[in-house]
């Protein structure tokens, strides 16, 4: 056997040993998972309304897209889908984070970050960073994950207000809010991993 072939057959053996590892790494538990809008149909049902300091009423623009990351540091998020039903006793417990991504007039509105409890009844509330407002998901067979926004199960009267998805701080003039469209008290959307 020439040295050349033995080259050939050694890059061979190495190419499928790391196609081998690539595919067992792909299997193994997930820290981000990024889900879809199963129906970009029924993102029309949101709107963001972008409101300045001292106006009565926002401006509003229908969504035109939305993913939603899902995260568990140093955890496997899809077990986390799976998990049991509860908070343990006595406590209220971060499950996994969630970080919206949102079109609306041709812009990119990223500063929705979340932190998201167990699971009751299927649902999660996820609370906004910097008081940002909640939103919901819930688990469902027919759309793996449903984003709820407006009127949540178990939730507050204040939960209609929709949740920021502009940057927070102190010094801005104005906030852009994911909310229901017009007339609807709770919108509902599937999100899937294609």
């Amino acid at each position: 056997m020439t040295s050349r072939n033995s080259f050939t057959l050694a890059a061979i053996f190495i190419l499928g040993w790391m196609a081998q590892a690539s595919a067992e790494l792909a299997r193994g538990p997930k820290q981000v998972l990024e889900l879809k809008p199963q129906s970009a149909k029924a993102l029309s049902n949101f709107e963001v309304e972008i409101s300045n300091a001292g106006a009565v009423k926002g401006e509003r623009q229908q969504v035109t897209d939305a993913v939603l990351f899902l995260s568990k540091p140093g955890g496997d998020v899809q077990a986390t889908l799976r998990a049991d039903e509860g908070d343990p006793p006595g406590e209220r417990t971060t499950l996994f984070s969630v970080r919206l991504f949102i079109v609306a007039g041709g812009a990119l509105y990223s500063g929705a970050r979340a932190k998201c409890g167990s699971w009751i009844n299927n649902v999660s509330k996820c609370s906004v960073a910097c008081d940002g407002g909640v939103f919901a998901l819930r688990r469902n067979g027919a759309a793996p994950l449903e984003l709820l926004l407006g009127a949540i199960p178990g939730g507050s009267a204040t939960d209609g207000k929709g949740v920021i998805v502009s940057e927070c701080g102190f010094d801005e003039a104005s906030d852009v809010r994911l909310v229901p469209g017009l007339n609807r008290g709770l919108v509902v959307v599937g999100f899937g991993s294609e």
